[in-house]
C-alpha cells in the first residue's frame, strides 16, 4: 500500500473540492431520523460551544484522486456528503445571499472562477439520484418526485424555520449558525493513492459496510477499559448483538438516564460530546455500562405487559419527535426489576409502580400533543422533559412538571386549533387516540390492530364524486375532520376503496376498531349532518381526555 495522508478539514474546505460517487456505491438512503440526529447534534454543538477554537467532528471519508479529472472518488462517506449538501442547500434557500454556501454547492470554472451549473457531487450510482440532487440544488424542487432525498431536504428546511422562529427570525443569528456549519464542523478525509488502497482502508475502518457510529467508538473505549477482562466484555456485548442497529439509541437513552440520576436539567449535549467528557469518564466502569445497556435493551424489546400502556406508547410512536421516550425509559429503568427466564427477559413493576407509570405515560401523551399542536417545535418541550426525567429519579411525582408547564393559554389554543381542524403533523395520533377512547372499544383487539398494517380511513373518500346530500364545498370543509376519519386495517381499507358509504360500511364490520363497527351498524347515510355530529362527539371525547377527565 502506498502512503496515505489525512488532515481534518472544515465543511467550507471539504466542499472546496469536487467529488464523484462511483457506480458500485449504494443509492442514497439516509432517513429523516438520521438527518434529525445530525441536526440536533449540530445545533447542540452550536449552543454549547464555549470557545472559538471548538470543533465538532462529523467522522471520516475515504477518497482517492480520479486520474481523469480533478475530482475525488468517494469510497466511504457518500451518504454523509450528500446529506451535508442538502443541509447547505436548505440554508442557502433561507439565506440566498450567502455566497459561501453557493460556493459549496457548485463547481467553479477553472479559468474564470465563476460558478457553473455543475454540482460539487456527481453521482454515478443511478441517474435518478443525480437528477433529484441537481433539481434540488438548482432550486427546482417542485418538479422533484417524492424521494428520500427530497424528504430530507424539506426536513432541513422545516428545522431551520423552527429554529429561526425561536430566534425571532433574527438574520444575524442565522448567519452565526451558518458560519458554525462552515467553519466549526470538521470531517477527516483519508486520501489514498488508488481505489484498491481506498477499499482496503475502508474495510479496515468499517466492519459493517458503513461509517463508524458513536456506539462503535464507545464500544472501543469500553473494550479498552475492560483491561484484563476483555473476554468478559466481549461475551457481555454479544448479548446485545441481535440489536446492533439500535446501539446508538441505547446510548442516547443511557445518557438521559445518567442526566436524570445526577439531576442534570441543562440543555442536551451531543451524544459523543457527552460521553467523551473527561477522557470518557462515564464509560470507565464498563460492567455498569453493559448492565445498564442490557436493561435498556430489555425495556425496549418487552416494555410493560399492560394493554393501556402499550396502546398509548403506540400512539406516541406516531409523534414527530422522540423526546417522549426519555421520561418513560427513565421511569422503567429506575423502578423496573429484570425477570430473567428461558421464555425471554422482562421488566416487572409493583402494582403501585404500574399505576404511576400509566399515569406518567398518559400525562406524557397529553403534554406532547398539546405542545406539539400549539407550538410545533421540539424546543418547546425539551426543558420540561429534562425536569420530568430528573423528578423520576428524585422519587417525586413527575407529572407535576408536565402540568405546571401547560398554561391556560396553551389549553385554550389547543382546543381552538382542534376545533378548527388545524391538526398539523399530529392528525394520525389524534385519530388513533379518539378511536382508543371509544368506551365500547375492546382494548386488546385495538392493541392487536396497532401491531399490524393500518391506514387512516376517510369515510367520505378523498376523491370527490357527486355524493348524495353533499356539495363540493362541504366535502372540502369536512374531508380531513376528525369526524370523517378513523383508523382501519389496511386490508379492509383497500377493499372499501373509494366507494359510497352505503357500500363501504359493509367492510367496516370486520374491523377490530369499534369506531368502524359502530358505523357498520348505524342506519345513517353519512350526510354532512352525520359527519358534523360525529365530529362534535369526537371533539368532546378528545377534549375530555386532554382536560384529564378520561
Amino acid at each position: 500500500m502506498k502512503a496515505i495522508h489525512a488532515d481534518p478539514k472544515e465543511i467550507r474546505k471539504i466542499f472546496a473540492d469536487n467529488y464523484i460517487i462511483p457506480d458500485f456505491q449504494r443509492p442514497y438512503s439516509w432517513t429523516t431520523e438520521e438527518c434529525d440526529k445530525l441536526w440536533e447534534d449540530f445545533v447542540s454543538f452550536y449552543e454549547h460551544s464555549s470557545s472559538s477554537e471548538d470543533k465538532y467532528f462529523l467522522g471520516n471519508i475515504v477518497i482517492h484522486k480520479e486520474t481523469k479529472s480533478d475530482a475525488f472518488s468517494v469510497i466511504d462517506g457518500q451518504q454523509r456528503l450528500t446529506t451535508l449538501l442538502l443541509l447547505i442547500k436548505a440554508f442557502h434557500t433561507r439565506a440566498g445571499t450567502v455566497n459561501a454556501l453557493e460556493e459549496c454547492l457548485k463547481q467553479k470554472d477553472p479559468l474564470t472562477s465563476a460558478l457553473t451549473n455543475n454540482l460539487k457531487i456527481d453521482s454515478k450510482v443511478i441517474e435518478k439520484d443525480k437528477e433529484i440532487l441537481y433539481s434540488i440544488v438548482m432550486g427546482d424542487v417542485a418538479s422533484v418526485p417524492e424521494s428520500q432525498m427530497k424528504a430530507n431536504f424539506e426536513f432541513f428546511l422545516k428545522k431551520i424555520d423552527d429554529w429561526l422562529l425561536v430566534q425571532k427570525n433574527i438574520t444575524e443569528s442565522l448567519h452565526k449558525l451558518i458560519l458554525t456549519l462552515l467553519d466549526k464542523l470538521v470531517i477527516l478525509p483519508i486520501h489514498c493513492c488508488s481505489e484498491d488502497d481506498a477499499l482496503t482502508i475502508f474495510e479496515t475502518i468499517n466492519n459493517r459496510g458503513m461509517s463508524l457510529t458513536d456506539a462503535d467508538i464507545f464500544k472501543a473505549k469500553l473494550h479498552y477499559f475492560a483491561g484484563d477482562n476483555k473476554d468478559d466484555f466481549i461475551k457481555s456485548w454479544k448479548l446485545l448483538k441481535d440489536d446492533e442497529d439500535n446501539y446508538d439509541w441505547y446510548f442516547r437513552i443511557f445518557m438521559h438516564i445518567l442526566r436524570a440520576k445526577s439531576n442534570d436539567i441543562s440543555k442536551e449535549k451531543a451524544l459523543r460530546a457527552y460521553f467523551t467528557e473527561n477522557q470518557y469518564e462515564r464509560l470507565m466502569n464498563w460492567q455498569s455500562v453493559i448492565s445498564s445497556l442490557d436493561k435498556i435493551h430489555i425495556i425496549d424489546k418487552n416494555w410493560i405487559p399492560d394493554v393501556d400502556a402499550n396502546i398509548l406508547r403506540n400512539i406516541l410512536m406516531r409523534f414527530p419527535n422522540y423526546y417522549w421516550n426519555y421520561p418513560l425509559y427513565v421511569f422503567l429503568f429506575r423502578y423496573g426489576k429484570i425477570e430473567y427466564s428461558e421464555n425471554g427477559n422482562s421488566i416487572l413493576l409493583t402494582p403501585d409502580e404500574l399505576e404511576n407509570f400509566k399515569k406518567l405515560i398518559s400525562e406524557t401523551l397529553r403534554y406532547f400533543y398539546i405542545k406539539g399542536i400549539v407550538y410545533n417545535s421540539v424546543n418547546a418541550i425539551k426543558d420540561t422533559v429534562f425536569k420530568v426525567c430528573a423528578s423520576v429519579f428524585k422519587g417525586e411525582d413527575p407529572t407535576e412538571e408536565y402540568r405546571k408547564n401547560i398554561t391556560e393559554s396553551d389549553i385554550n389554543d389547543f382546543f381552538s386549533r382542534i376545533n378548527k381542524r388545524q391538526y398539523g403533523r399530529y392528525l394520525k395520533g389524534l385519530v388513533l387516540l379518539s378511536a382508543y377512547l371509544n368506551p365500547m372499544q375492546d382494548k386488546q383487539k385495538f392493541l392487536e390492530f396497532l401491531s399490524n398494517n393500518s391506514d387512516i380511513e376517510h369515510i367520505l373518500p378523498k376523491k370527490w364524486v357527486n355524493y348524495d346530500g353533499w356539495d363540493e364545498e362541504e366535502w372540502k370543509e369536512l374531508l380531513n375532520s376528525i369526524g370523517n376519519l378513523m383508523p382501519l386495517e389496511k386490508s379492509i381499507n383497500i377493499h372499501a376503496q373509494n366507494s359510497f358509504f352505503s357500500l363501504k360500511r359493509n367492510c367496516y364490520k370486520n374491523s377490530k376498531v369499534q369506531d368502524a363497527i359502530d358505523l357498520a351498524q348505524t342506519d345513517c347515510k353519512w350526510t354532512p349532518c352525520d359527519c358534523r355530529k360525529r365530529n362534535k362527539a369526537k371533539y368532546e371525547l378528545i377534549c375530555d381526555f386532554f382536560k384529564g377527565q378520561c
